[in-house]
C-alpha cells in the first residue's frame, strides 16, 4: 500500500508495478511465472459455440490447446514451472495420455508439481505421476485400483416385460446388441473386454513405474492394496509429500528458484495459451516466409447422416454430421494454402451412410494428392474407424479404443408388452415390407433375410475398404475384424494403426507427408468452424471456398470487360469473407 505519511510508493507497490510492466512487455506473460492448471476433468476435445461461456468469462481450454501450450511452455524462458490440481474422477485413456505426454515432456525440462485432496481413481494418479513431485492432502487416498469393466444385460428383463429383441450382428465380437440379446458375457465378448483392460493396465502401470522409479511388479502390488492411505502411499513412493494447497504452492515457488517463493507470479494455462509467443527480432534483409498450413478437421460424437450438431437439450449429446464433416474436408481440399489435412476422430461410430459419406471425401483428398492423417482420440471405433481407414496414415493413442470393424442392426418388438398393458395397435400397408421396422411385429423370414443380406454387404464393404486402405488382404483384415475392439497399442501390432501418439504426432506426420520437416512450424486451421459468424451466417451454396485469394482475383481479371467492375466488386467481397475462414456449409 502507499505510505500514509509520505505518499511515496512502498516496496510492495513498486514490486507490483514492476510485475505489471514486465507482464505487459512480455505480451501478458510475466517473467519467471508458474503456470496453473485445474484438472478435475480432462479438457474437452471440442468446444463449439457456447454463449454461456462468453457470459462467464470465456470458454474453457480445449485438449489440443492445453497440450500445445504445455509443449510451448517447456521452451519458453518466461515460464519457470507448472503446478496442477489433478483430481480427475473418470476419464478415457486416450486424452489422458496426450495430456500426460505433454506434462512429462515439460517435467523433463522444468519443475512441475501435482497436488490433490485425493486421487479418486487409476487415471487420476496416472496423470499425476508425470509431474516431478506428487502431493496429497492428509485425508486423501491414492485410488490406483487398476481396471475393470462390466456390461449390462437386459434379456431376462425384456422377456418379462414382453419385449422381443431382434438384432443381426456381423462378427461374433460385435457386442453392442448383447445388452438386449444376452443374459451374460459371451465367450467372444469376455475375451475382447479382458484383453482391452489388460492392455490398458500394462500401459498405465509401466508408465507409472518409469516415472516413479519403481518396478512394474511393485505398482501391481500397490494396486492390489489400493486405495492407499497417506502412509502407505508415501511408503510405496507414489506420493512425495503430504500437504495442503498453500504448502504445495510455496514448494513450486522454491523449485522455480524464485527470490520470494510466496510472490512468484502465476498464470492460468488457458491465459498462457492465448498469449503471444516471445517476439523474435528479425534480421535485416531477410523476408519472412508464410508458414505452411495444416487443416485439422475434428469429428466428435456419434456419426449421423445430415448436418448433425449439438443436442437440443443442455444435456444432449453432440453428433458428427456426415454432411458437415464432408464439407469441411472438401473445403480443406479446395484451399491451395492447406498443405495437409489431419482428421481428428473421437467417435464410437454410428450411421453407415454418414460414415461412408465422410470416407468418400477422405478417399478423394488422398487420390488428389493432398496428404491425410487420421488422429484417433479417446475412441475411434466402428464408424470412427471407417472414416479413418482411407487416410495416408493412422495415428492413435496407445489407449485409444478402436477397431470394432463390424455391423449391427435390429429392433425391439413391443407387441406383447402393449397387449399386457391393454394398448391396442394395428396397421395397414401398401407393400409387403412397408412396416418391416415397426415395433408391433417381428421380422418375417423374408424380412430377416433381407436385413442379414444388408449386414453382409456392409461388412464386406467395410473389410474390403480396410484392406485397400491398409495394404492388407481381406483375410488378414477379417482375422482382426469381426467386430472386435482393440486398444491403439494392440491395433498397431495388428496393422490397423501406423503410429502411436496424439494430435501433435499426427500433425508432425502430416508435415512430413507434405514435404516439410517434422519440426517445421506450421499454421493449424481448425475445421469445421464454430465462431459466432459460422453459427449465424448462412452459406450461399455447398461449393467450397476459393482455393486462395490470389487465384480468385486472377480468375476475375481474366473475365470479359463487359460488366467487369460490378462482377469484380461482388466476387472480391465474397472471396475476402471466405479467406477469413468462413468455411462451414
Amino acid at each position: 500500500m502507499f505510505s500514509l505519511l509520505s505518499g511515496i510508493p512502498g516496496t510492495d507497490d513498486l514490486r507490483a508495478l514492476g510485475r505489471k510492466v514486465d507482464t505487459a512487455r512480455h505480451h501478458g506473460v510475466p517473467t519467471g511465472c508458474v503456470l496453473e492448471l485445474d484438472l478435475q476433468s480432462v479438457p474437452n476435445e471440442t468446444g463449439g459455440f457456447d454463449p454461456l461461456a462468453l457470459l462467464s468469462g470465456g470458454r474453457p481450454i480445449l485438449l489440443r490447446e492445453a497440450v500445445a501450450a504445455i509443449h510451448r511452455a517447456a521452451k519458453d524462458e518466461r515460464v519457470s514451472g507448472l503446478i496442477a490440481r489433478v483430481q480427475v474422477a473418470a476419464a478415457a485413456a486416450g486424452p489422458v495420455q496426450e495430456l500426460r505426454d505433454a506434462i512429462e515432456a515439460f517435467s523433463a525440462q522444468k519443475p512441475s508439481l501435482a497436488w490433490a485432496e485425493t486421487y479418486p481413481g487409476t487415471m487420476s494418479y496416472y496423470l499425476a505421476s508425470a509431474f516431478r513431485e506428487v502431493w496429497m492432502q492428509p485425508s486423501g487416498t491414492v485410488g490406483l485400483v487398476g481396471f475393470a469393466t462390466s456390461a449390462l444385460f437386459l434379456r431376462d428383463a425384456l422377456d418379462k416385460a414382453g419385449v422381443q429383441a431382434q438384432f443381426v450382428a456381423k462378427g461374433e465380437y460385435k457386442s453392442a446388441a448383447n445388452t438386449f440379446t444376452q443374459t451374460g458375457y459371451t465367450d467372444a465378448h469376455r475375451e475382447a473386454d479382458s484383453r482391452l483392460i489388460e492392455s490398458l493396465r500394462g500401459q498405465v502401470f509401466e508408465a507409472i513405474a518409469r516415472s516413479r522409479h519403481l518396478e512394474v511388479a511393485d505398482v501391481d502390488a500397490l494396486a492390489d492394496a489400493a486405495p492407499l492411505l497417506r502412509e502407505a502411499a508415501v511408503d510405496g513412493r507414489l506420493v512425495d509429500r503430504i500437504g495442503f494447497r498453500d504448502e504445495a504452492y510455496a514448494r513450486i515457488g522454491e523449485l522455480a528458484d524464485a527470490d520470494d517463493p510466496d510472490a512468484t507470479p502465476r498464470l492460468y494455462l488457458s491465459r498462457y495459451a492465448r498469449a503471444q509467443r516471445p517476439s523474435t527480432p528479425s534480421l535485416p534483409g531477410l523476408v519472412s516466409k508464410s508458414k505452411p498450413t495444416v487443416a485439422v478437421v475434428t469429428l466428435h460424437g456419434p456419426i449421423v447422416s445430415g448436418r448433425g450438431g449439438p443436442g437440443l437439450s443442455p444435456f444432449g449429446t453432440s453428433s458428427a454430421g456426415g454432411d458437415t464433416i464432408a464439407a469441411a474436408l472438401r473445403q480443406a481440399g479446395a484451399d491451395d494454402s492447406v498443405s495437409a489435412v489431419v482428421l481428428r476422430v473421437d467417435s464410437p461410430g454410428g450411421s453407415v451412410t454418414g460414415s461412408e459419406t465422410i470416407w468418400r471425401e477422405v478417399e478423394r483428398l488422398r487420390t488428389a494428392g493432398k496428404p491425410v492423417v487420421a488422429s484417433m482420440g479417446a475412441v475411434a471405433a466402428s464408424g470412427g474407424y471407417y472414416v479413418s481407414m482411407a487416410a495416408d496414415a493412422i495415428v492413435a493413442n496407445a489407449g485409444t479404443i478402436t477397431g470394432s470393424i463390424g455391423v449391427v442392426t435390429g429392433k425391439l418388438v413391443a407387441r406383447d408388452l402393449k397387449e399386457r398393458l391393454g394398448v391396442g395397435s394395428d396397421s395397414v400397408r401398401t407393400n409387403a415390407n412397408a412396416d418391416a421396422w415397426s415395433p408391433n411385429a417381428p421380422f418375417t423370414d423374408d424380412q430377416h433375410a433381407q436385413v442379414q443380406a444388408e449386414a453382409d454387404l456392409f461388412y464386406a464393404d467395410f473389410v474390403e475398404r480396410v484392406a485397400a486402405g491398409r495394404g492388407m488382404s481381406v483375410q488378414e483384415v477379417d482375422a482382426v475384424a469381426r467386430g472386435r475392439v482393440w486398444t491403439g497399442a494392440d491395433a498397431k501390432d495388428r496393422g490397423l494403426v501406423d503410429e502411436l501418439g496424439g494430435l501433435r504426432t499426427a500433425v508432425n506426420r502430416a508435415k512430413v507427408l507434405a514435404g516439410f520437416d517434422a519440426d517445421a512450424e506450421v499454421k493449424v486451421v481448425a475445421l469445421p468452424g464454430s465462431s459466432v459468424l459460422d453459427v449465424l451466417r448462412p452459406k450461399a451454396s455447398s461449393q467450397p471456398a476459393a482455393a486462395s485469394l490470389p487465384d480468385a482475383v486472377g480468375a476475375l481479371l481474366g473475365r470479359s470487360i463487359a460488366g467487369a467492375w460490378a462482377q469484380t466488386e461482388r466476387s472480391l467481397t465474397g472471396a475476402t469473407a471466405l479467406w477469413l475462414g468462413d468455411y462451414r456449409f
